[in-house]
């Protein structure tokens, strides 16, 4: 049985698993970052592609007989002004100008006008040009960490049920689409690894060093939906090489998702946002062909990319791969499923947004993490996730993964054994569940709607330059970082202060040299 949790290749950390499990949809994470939140000593550490000022931690029932505000900022706040020691550490992604109008204005403000004298936020710009900050952590002293696909933002939170009508799913009074994701959480001395690496990137960020002396250890208990017991646990990185600072790349993600394929002998599960990684096809295709008896392959995406420019960076290229592997299974015998998750209400049939980033493998190896199946995610942003690893069927890992598909599929009781606990024959059990449209999954229509007409296929090349791999693409593409537009949208303060610092170093060099 090949090992897939190798240290200095597929992890940068190895360890006997903690208590540690699954947090599946906004509901359960948001909840269980309040609650841990509530028991902070010392520190509360938070990094992330995306963070807003007003988010609602805690909606419904779950808010009744709360201490301390819902939103984020009012949160933090008082939890600073009734624990004395607390230190609050938030390092933000300093988006490309590709998403000024998708950010809250004036974060920075807003943090230092509402938030406290100890709630510290900054905002990540290391990276390469046309790269983000995509890590998401949370990590509450030294007792728990939570890491995955979640952002603490808008339009994030649901519940598991994905109803088509849901009150509480809305974000500045107006609703949004179910949504569904899936975050990790970790205890033990997996949080002090990624209490580490927060603090490795805080310095790289802000070359300012996170003095935590003292850190509690005391368990923090919370709500978790799903526990994993097995022996292995592993954290791994995406990290893109960096010439000034100096960072070397690491690629442990890539390389455990080609192990975790190559290695498979029953089953691959994929949930993801994007499927366009070309070296994750070609590890799938590979695999199909090297076994001499069928894989089962479910890949569960969003119903269709979010807009014409997710169309024509990835859409476009999510087809073609799609295509490959469907020929690739036709040729080989083994079977692949790709899904989309549906609810059903007055209007009629609303896709579920598919934000989560899972992999799963013959019911032993299970990742949760920040990566999206793409390029970029494999070596050109900053990722983090968590797996668990056994060297035999797992029970808490299947479970997981029956879990998950169960959701999905609007599976329960004695039909969710019957359609999901053998992997032989699931991709065929799917195709009838979602040919009969008697609950919520749905046929993908592999993004062929999305082809590109003959004008269009004649113009996009081979390979997104928006999706690379590599710094030394987008370098390219991109010469200058261009963050001027999201600072002037999201900090204006900011852009004046600097703006007045360049036209003053100006008038004293004219001044000195006549």
């Amino acid at each position: 049985m090949t090992k897939l949790l190798v240290p200095g290749l597929t992890c940068g950390k190895l360890m006997t698993a903690p208590h540690s499990g699954l947090l599946v949809d906004g509901r359960d994470f948001y909840k269980a970052v309040y609650d841990a939140c509530c028991k902070a000593e010392r520190t509360i550490m938070m990094a992330g592609w995306q963070f807003e000022t007003e988010v609602e931690l805690v909606r419904g029932e779950d808010a009744d007989g709360c201490e301390h505000p819902p939103q984020l900022i009012p949160f933090l706040r008082s939890l600073c002004e009734h624990k004395p020691d607390l230190q609050v550490y938030i390092l933000a992604w300093d988006a490309s100008p590709v998403f000024v109008f998708e950010r809250e204005p004036l974060q920075r403000w807003k943090f230092r006008r509402h938030g406290h004298e100890r709630i510290h936020y900054k905002m990540d710009n290391a990276h390469p040009t046309g790269a983000s900050h995509h890590q998401k952590m949370i990590i509450v002293d030294r007792a728990i960490a939570f890491t995955g696909g979640m952002d603490v933002c808008n339009s994030r939170w649901d519940d598991r049920d994905h109803a088509a009508e849901q009150p509480l799913r809305c974000s500045r009074n107006k609703p949004y689409q179910p949504y569904h994701d899936v975050q990790a959480f970790v205890t033990g001395d997996a949080v002090d690894v990624l209490h580490d690496w927060f603090c490795e990137r805080w310095k790289l960020a802000t070359d300012i060093d996170i003095e935590c002396n003292g850190q509690p250890r005391e368990p923090i208990a919370i709500r978790p939906t799903l526990e994993i017991d097995a022996p292995c646990l592993g954290l791994m990185r995406t990290l893109p090489r960096m010439d000034e600072p100096h960072v070397a790349p690491v690629k442990e993600m890539y390389d455990l998702h080609l192990r975790a394929i190559q290695a498979a002998e029953r089953y691959i599960y994929i949930e993801n946002q994007y499927f366009s990684s070309d070296e994750i096809a070609h590890a799938i295709e590979t695999r199909m062909a090297a076994t001499d008896h069928p894989l089962e392959i479910v890949l569960v995406l969003p119903e269709k990319s979010a807009g014409w420019k997710e169309r024509i960076t990835i859409g476009v290229y999510q087809q073609r791969l799609l295509e490959r592997l469907t020929k690739c299974a036709e040729a080989t015998g083994s079977k692949l499923g790709v899904y989309y998750h549906c609810a059903c209400g007055k209007a009629g049939e609303i896709p579920v947004f598919i934000h989560a980033k899972v992999l799963a493998v013959d019911d032993r190896f299970l990742l949760v993490s920040s990566a999206n199946t793409t390029n970029r995610s494999m070596g050109f942003d900053t990722e983090l996730g968590v797996a668990w690893e056994d060297s035999v069927e797992n029970a808490s890992i299947r479970h997981a993964r029956m879990e998950l598909m169960a959701e999905h599929a609007g599976l329960e009781g004695d039909e969710l054994e019957a359609v999901l606990g053998d992997p032989a024959g699931l991709v065929d059990r799917l195709d009838e569940l979602a040919r009969a449209k008697q609950h919520k999954l749905r046929i993908h229509r592999r993004n062929q709607d999305e082809r590109p007409g003959p004008v269009l296929a004649k113009l996009l090349p081979d390979e997104t330059p928006f999706d690379p791999d590599d710094p030394q693409s987008m370098e390219e593409l991109l010469p200058e970082p261009g963050v001027w537009l999201d600072r002037l949208f999201r900090d204006p303060l900011w852009m004046l202060k600097r703006s007045t610092r360049t036209f003053g170093r100006r008038v004293r060099h004219k001044l000195r040299t006549g």
